[in-house]
């Protein structure tokens, strides 16, 4: 199911993943990245989830099956072992986490991770420091 996205979108996130929501008009709701997750999520559509051409966007049903299977053990990993597993996920790969790309994560993220683009990225209409919003906020 792809959602249309009327308005730009801007949100801190690594330099090519924001020029992405920058510029998409639709989203996919999946639960391809649900390696430990298992449940739809609207993203951004990338290499990951392209590889998946079918009539099902949410994707294979034995992938969901297998996330939903995996979920006890995979979310209770330590956080390393997450990031090592998010550092090696790719796009021809079978298997995809939760985790996103961030400024200071695995590059790989952009093609093989999810790109987050929910229903709130709506009311996202700037990119600025994360103390300039504090300010507003706190008089």
């Amino acid at each position: 199911m792809r959602h249309d996205l009327p308005y730009e979108r801007r949100e801190r996130r690594a330099p090519a993943d924001k020029e992405r929501l920058a510029q998409a008009r639709q989203t996919v709701l999946t639960e391809l990245f649900g390696a430990g997750w298992p449940a739809p999520h609207c993203v951004i559509a990338n290499k990951a989830t392209g590889r998946w051409p079918s009539g099902d966007p949410r994707r294979p049903a034995w992938l969901r099956a297998s996330h939903r299977a995996t979920a006890p053990a995979l979310s209770r990993a330590p956080a390393a072992m997450q990031r090592r597993l998010a550092a090696a996920q790719g796009a021809s790969g079978p298997l995809f986490g939760p985790a996103t790309a961030t400024a200071d994560g695995p590059p790989n993220l952009i093609a093989a991770g999810p790109l987050y683009a929910g229903q709130c990225i709506e009311r996202i209409a700037d990119v600025r420091p994360a103390r300039e919003r504090v300010r507003e906020l706190v008089p």
